[in-house]
């Protein structure tokens, strides 16, 4: 936009900017996900299609009696999802995936997903997959899904119609790859009219312009099985292998097809069914393309190996509680001593079979899974995990260098040290790090304390690799999941760093850094509604979560540029503001007192990537507070204010041109509106800086622009140079 002066009241218009460039929307992410699948021998990549998900799943309802509850559907859910976002099997980026799981799943809750948020994102080049587990009914010759909050006696108005979900995906969702999947069909029936044969009825029904793909047929019901896993529904197990990559034969292209999946599935979950004299198989119906790509396969099965004569089942026992069984590095599940996990449909050949838990060494074997055979895997958890004493002791010596900061705005110390803690303190903890890992090598803190002496020293490869090999060791290391997480946002991975929160969050579903640091990672998508939603949840677990206040004001700040109502913005501001200061209450750490927060603000600055220390990353989230509020007194209209908090921000960041530019807005408002001599000079002042500090930013060329129009109107408001 060309900005004009207006020689009456030798105004300046105003050009807005943020305190930083804000990410790209989630819906202008590029069309296709170029994907090459790891550990396959394919050497062409393949693309699929930019993806968005609906997933629901409802256990237990908020007004059914006990007897209609379920048991499978929420970690059905939690499995199809983690699936769904993993880079090899759906490859959706999280964001783009909505999960309504329990009391989230009502009714308001998929209305608007379905009706409002999908139409909304889904372009025709783009894909949508519909995941529905809980109940299904039928009343009056109609069919419905029922949300967490349904009322029996009032399915009309509680409960999403089938006719109403077939029309949305026809009709309003213009992506031209459409799948629902859906498991309605169970044994507890909420009224005498729902029957499974009159459920299908009602999934026949809807518009063939999509696949359909239900867990059963006429006259059948959807089974679950304790054993199954960790405790699936038939038809969800066998859907996340065929995600997994199982699914993949032929030809072996690395991508996963509708007519592939769909084969998989129904032909696996009819195999286990009958197997246990049972009948269910799942029902494609619609007018699809068979070679809809739907999914990222790590590999695939030749048709031999595709044969159910060459597949096998694992049986996993423990011999302790709360194990988890990691199978050729995926994740299954968690067992316990008194009942064993049952794995179908494995392909033959050597398998890794791997059982952590917290505290002790993990067991780990590699298994020969025959052809048509049941193996049973015994993890057999025994030893308390120890550290050698010489290891331990390397490990001290490089704490007391990690950790002591010398500063006076210590978050370690009570007694300031005039020093701060120098790259060569650094350096020195690291190599002792390293001959604690060399003694011993499943010194897993040894490797997450070279994880973090990296990440300050900004070596963000090497870095993740010891965050990765304390995982790898101690795959129950909640920190190193998070820290890695944090780097990898930093080095410009928030896609994978929301795989390994999400791990983070089924170890410890209460830990409250790992949604805060989820909240960062959606707001480095520019996702603001996810990562206010993450920030809320972090904040409920632990109010004083000072990043997250920080986030979720940053992304309310860029909900609010983005609104077209006033009233709304406002009102969005002026939350946003709360937030910063909120944020700033709780990091001043200026008497000394704190605790190792740092390492979780680290990666964190808006904009800067350039501090090696905790001062430095201490200054620039500070700076990214005062900023905050410096943006949201001037939407508020108190630009007095708004100086004030620029100026403070910049005692943090002397060198930091985006301070300039917003201090040289702020003073341009001024001006504009008093029309003082003193506000002109300071606005020029602090652009000029501005473009002396980085003349190359978006912003420069509005700097530039603002600068020339000053120096032509200053002799017109008889202010002297």
């Amino acid at each position: 936009m060309r900005v004009l002066l207006l020689s009456l009241g030798i105004a300046l218009l105003p050009v807005g900017a943020g305190a930083q460039t804000p990410a790209p929307p989630a819906n202008q992410t590029p069309r296709d996900l170029i994907l090459a699948p790891r550990n396959t021998p394919l050497q062409v990549k393949t693309a699929v299609p930019r993806g968005y998900a609906l997933i629901v799943g409802v256990s237990r309802y908020q007004h059914l009696d006990e007897s209609k509850q379920l048991r499978y559907p929420e970690s059905d859910a939690d499995a199809f999802y983690r699936v769904l976002i993993s880079h090899e099997g759906g490859a959706f980026p999280a964001e783009n995936v909505r999960f309504l799981k329990g009391s989230q799943a009502t009714l308001a809750n998929i209305r608007d997903s379905l009706e409002h948020w999908l139409p909304t994102v889904a372009l025709p080049t783009d894909r949508v997959v519909v995941y529905f587990a809980g109940h299904g009914f039928v009343q009056n010759g109609r069919g419905f899904l029922a949300p967490y909050d349904v009322q029996p006696d009032r399915l009309d108005t509680t409960a999403y119609a089938m006719s109403t979900l077939g029309d949305v995906l026809a009709n309003k969702v213009g992506a031209n790859w459409k799948v629902l999947l859906t498991d309605a069909c169970h044994s507890g029936k909420i009224n005498a009219e729902t029957t499974n044969e009159a459920l299908e009825q009602q999934f026949k029904t809807l518009p063939a312009s999509f696949l359909t793909l239900t867990a059963t047929t006429e006259r059948e019901q959807s089974f679950e099985d304790p054993n199954l896993s960790t405790g699936f529904g038939f038809f969800t197990y066998y859907l996340v292998q065929a995600f997994r990559g199982y699914a993949d034969s032929d030809p072996c292209d690395g991508l996963i097809t509708a007519d592939e999946l769909i084969e998989y599935v129904r032909s696996n979950v009819r195999r286990y069914a009958r197997a246990r004299q049972l009948s269910q198989t799942p029902t494609a119906r619609g007018d699809y393309e068979p070679d809809m790509p739907l999914g990222v396969a790590q590999g695939c099965l030749s048709d031999g190996a595709k044969s159910p004569s060459m597949l096998g089942t694992a049986v996993i026992e423990s011999n302790m509680d709360d194990v988890d069984v990691y199978v050729d590095g995926n994740l299954i599940g968690r067992i316990s001593k008194n009942q064993p996990l049952t794995l179908p449909s494995l392909p033959s050949g050597l398998h890794e079979f791997r059982g952590v838990r917290e505290g002790y060494e993990p067991e780990q074997k590699e298994v020969m899974i025959a052809p048509g055979q049941e193996v049973t895997v015994s993890l057999r958890i025994r030893y308390a995990r120890q550290i050698k004493k010489p290891a331990q002791a390397l490990n001290d010596q490089g704490e007391k260098l990690l950790f002591t900061r010398r500063s006076s705005m210590s978050l370690m110390n009570l007694i300031p040290i005039e020093r701060r803690q120098s790259e060569a303190d650094l350096e020195k903890a690291a190599a002792l790090f390293e001959k604690a890992l060399q003694v011993d090598p499943s010194f897993a803190i040894a490797a997450y304390h070279l994880g973090q002496v990296n990440q300050l020293l900004l070596k963000y490869d090497e870095s993740v690799a010891f965050f990765r090999r304390a995982i790898a060791i101690d795959q129950s290391h909640i920190d190193a999941r998070i820290e890695c997480a944090a780097v990898l946002i930093e080095r410009g991975d928030p896609d994978e760093a929301i795989r390994e929160l999400t791990e983070a969050q089924r170890l410890d579903p209460d830990d409250d850094q790992a949604y805060a640091m989820l909240a960062r990672a959606y707001w480095d998508k520019g996702a603001w509604g996810r990562a206010v939603e993450n920030a809320d949840r972090a904040l409920q677990i632990k109010p004083s979560n000072a990043q997250a206040h920080l986030w979720k004001a940053d992304a309310m700040r860029q909900m609010a540029a983005a609104s077209t109502d006033r009233t709304v913005q406002i009102s969005l501001y002026a939350d946003a503001r709360e937030g910063y200061r909120t944020f700033l209450d709780l990091t001043n750490f200026s008497t000394g007192i704190g605790s190792r927060l740092a390492f979780h603000f680290i990666g964190l600055g808006i904009g800067s990537r350039r501090h090696a220390d905790r001062q430095g990353a201490y200054d620039s989230l500070r700076s990214a507070g005062f900023l905050g509020l410096c943006l949201t007194e001037q939407k508020v209209g108190n630009p007095l204010k708004a100086r004030e908090y620029c100026r403070r921000s910049l005692k943090h960041a002397p060198s930091d041109p985006i301070a300039y530019f917003l201090l040289g807005n702020v003073n341009r408002d001024l001006f504009n509106a008093r029309q003082a001599c003193s506000y002109l000079k300071d606005a020029r002042s602090s652009y000029a800086k501005m473009l002396e500090l980085n003349p190359h930013l978006d912003e420069s060329r509005n700097a530039r622009n603002y600068v020339g129009q000053i120096d032509a109107i200053m002799p017109q408001a008889k202010c002297t140079a």
